[in-house]
């Protein structure tokens, strides 16, 4: 089945006019007297005009008002696109056949009318049903909104639509909006991702491709996400409680296979917690774990590494007394001690394990020994590397060797009456392309077998600035795993309460030790405001808040100034994850991490979910909850 609507972006995917856009930058900027660098060219591409004449108005620097700018550059490129206008190959082509098959086009770019209309004019009348430009949206890109406009015009679900994107602002926003992305990097390249598929060219690229985007993809790549302790994931501020437009969007477009199971069963009354508590955390929760521990179901010691098929080893940076302390008040309260596991073999090392009988069972009895050694009441699996560090190709290989390791792993713990949870990151559908998720790990195979999957719908931009844990992808990775795993209450969805710090541009020379990208939290985050400056303001469609601000270094050798961009999910934002996961009859949610929340985040946190002595109570009275 084609898909229901093809939306594309112009400069850069059907023309390539982005050189034009450069060179009338390149001439603005001299005018004035000063140079226009490369970096600076790249930064602004894809960018809605008038945030790239602010841009440049600052960093030409260019003594004109944004709005003067762009008129400006419209000028300039309009006069070189009288010349000729640029195709990008394979385009016309598409566009073509698009038209034969009867499926609608609409086009949505970020320049302006006046710009956009000689490119119209050059192409049969009916090409496109609908044009979103720059100047006719409120947000631009890499905001949602001119691809959901988009789709509103054509009478479509976006996500029944693929975008068309050059840029890795313009697939931000078309992955905002629920859509399916055919990426073909242009003048700056496009990072592996979930959802989008990264071609060379559009060239022979026909109408039935569109429909399995994953066969097209060229990246063969898992995304690139790091996986450092201080790197982490979670943060905060404004303190709102259920925000609005994202969330209404979310739960109540009708959209995925969690919202079908809550028409029909009715959403949860109530969620429980489990958190994972890394070594990094112990000093700040050190005076708090006592009152927190009540509410927790299952609570996961994160500082425990698989260096061998034989060995588990704490990590040498864990603070041993504290770690020892929290073990000790873990074990008075109600909560289940299930620590985390991580794989911290190099690349390929754990799935060489796996894949042999022999260290496979070796690895299964170290494990059971480590959790009966230390009188724990289960295990948490998590290894990471398989996704993000041994390569897409050696999936289908590690996918049945994982099953077997899991599943003999499970059948051991339960001869003990102990459990196995396995964390891993999501799917977002049935299949084994780039666009399914990480398939590796087999998540219907497993849920026959584990006592809880911990889905990590989290850590959405790593490499560069951009949401945590936007809305909908957590939504469709809750939907995506929904389409695997037959009982919803053995999965629980992993939540943020942090965000990210990064630079997205540099003037000058920087140190080397210059930050690079950083963590923040709800405990960081009103010293960075008071600090640094910054306005935070809130974005409902991905439901996280977002503030700019500069930041210098000098060393006395070299300086620079950078501009600094900071995403995050603050205890509000918790709240409507957990919300999803309420409706979606998920059997709890998994707070990453403990330590990062404040007191303001952890009591809207608290309120939302159940204790376990709450949840004893009203098992006792016959009200269902989340599963056990």
């Amino acid at each position: 089945m084609t898909p229901a609507a093809v939306l594309w972006d112009m400069d850069g995917t059907l023309v390539d006019t982005e050189p034009y856009w450069m060179a009338s930058e390149r001439d603005l900027v001299e005018s004035f007297g000063h140079t226009w660098p490369e970096h600076h060219a790249h930064a602004i591409v894809g960018f809605d005009l008038l945030d790239a004449g602010r841009y440049i108005a600052e960093h030409g620097p260019v003594p004109l008002t944004p709005e003067e700018i762009v008129e400006r550059l419209l000028d300039g490129v309009i006069a070189r696109l009288h010349r000729g206008i640029p195709w990008r190959p394979g385009a016309l082509e598409l566009l073509d056949a698009l038209r034969d098959a009867d499926v609608p086009c609409a086009l949505v770019t970020m320049s302006w009318r006046r710009f956009v209309d000689p490119v119209l004019a050059a192409l049969p009348p009916d090409t496109f049903s609908a044009v979103v430009t720059g100047d006719e949206v409120v947000h631009g890109k890499p905001h949602p909104e001119p691809y959901l406009r988009a789709a509103d015009l054509l009478g479509v679900d976006p996500h029944d639509a693929v975008a068309i994107e050059d840029s890795p602002t313009g697939v931000r926003s078309a992955v905002s909006a629920g859509c399916r992305v055919l990426g073909v990097p242009n003048v700056r390249d496009i990072d592996p991702q979930p959802g989008v598929a990264l071609v060379g060219s559009l060239e022979g690229i026909s109408p039935a491709d569109l429909t399995d985007l994953g066969a097209l993809d060229e990246s063969g790549a898992a995304p690139a996400v790091e996986t450092t302790p201080d790197d982490a994931r979670r943060s905060r501020r404004g303190r709102v409680l259920l925000g609005g437009l994202g969330l209404i969007a979310v739960l109540s477009a009708g959209v995925g296979l969690a919202l079908d199971r809550a028409v029909d069963e009715g959403p949860l009354p109530y969620v429980q917690l489990d958190v994972w508590a890394p070594y990094w955390t112990l000093g700040q929760t050190a005076d708090e774990i006592g009152d927190r521990l009540p509410s927790m179901r299952e609570v996961s010691p994160f500082w425990y590494r698989a260096t061998g098929a034989r060995t588990v080893a704490i990590d040498p940076n864990t603070p041993v007394e504290a770690a020892e302390e929290f073990e000790r008040a873990a074990r008075r309260s109600r909560a289940r001690l299930v620590p985390s596991v991580v794989d911290a073999m190099p690349a390929g090392g754990m799935a060489g394990v796996l894949a042999d009988p022999v260290t496979r069972r070796a690895h299964v009895d170290t494990l059971v020994d480590f959790v009966l050694d230390g009188d724990y009441d289960g295990l948490d699996l998590d290894y990471e590397q398989f996704a993000f560090a041994d390569g897409r190709s050696t999936w289908a290989e590690t996918r049945p060797n994982w099953v077997t390791f899991v599943t003999d792993l499970s059948a051991e713990l339960r001869e003990h009456d102990k459990t196995l949870t396995v964390s891993i990151p999501p799917v977002y559908g049935p299949g084994r392309t780039s666009t399914d998720g990480f398939w590796v790990y087999d998540h219907g195979a497993i849920a026959e077998v584990v006592d809880h999957i911990r889905i990590m719908a989290y850590d959405f931009s790593v490499g560069s600035a951009g949401p945590i844990a936007p809305l909908e992808f957590v939504q469709r990775s809750v939907d995506g795993v929904l389409s695997v795993v037959d009982d919803p209450s053995k999965l629980v969805l992993g939540i943020p309460v942090y965000g990210y710090n990064w630079p997205i541009d540099v003037r000058g020379e920087c140190p080397a030790d210059a930050d690079g990208r950083v963590t923040v939290t709800p405990r960081s985050l009103d010293d960075l405001l008071e600090r640094r400056g910054g306005e935070p303001t809130r974005n409902d469609t991905t439901g996280e808040w977002t503030f700019a601000y500069e930041l210098d270094f000098d060393d006395g050798v070299s300086s620079c100034t950078q501009l600094r961009q900071v995403h995050y999910v603050d205890g509000g934002g918790a709240v409507e994850r957990i919300e999803i996961a309420r409706q979606a009859r998920f059997g709890g949610v998994a707070l990453w991490a403990l330590g990062y929340e404040d007191d303001d985040a952890w009591a809207l946190i608290d309120a939302e979910i159940r204790r376990p002595d709450e949840i004893d109570l009203l098992a006792e009275n016959g009200i269902a909850t989340s599963g056990g």
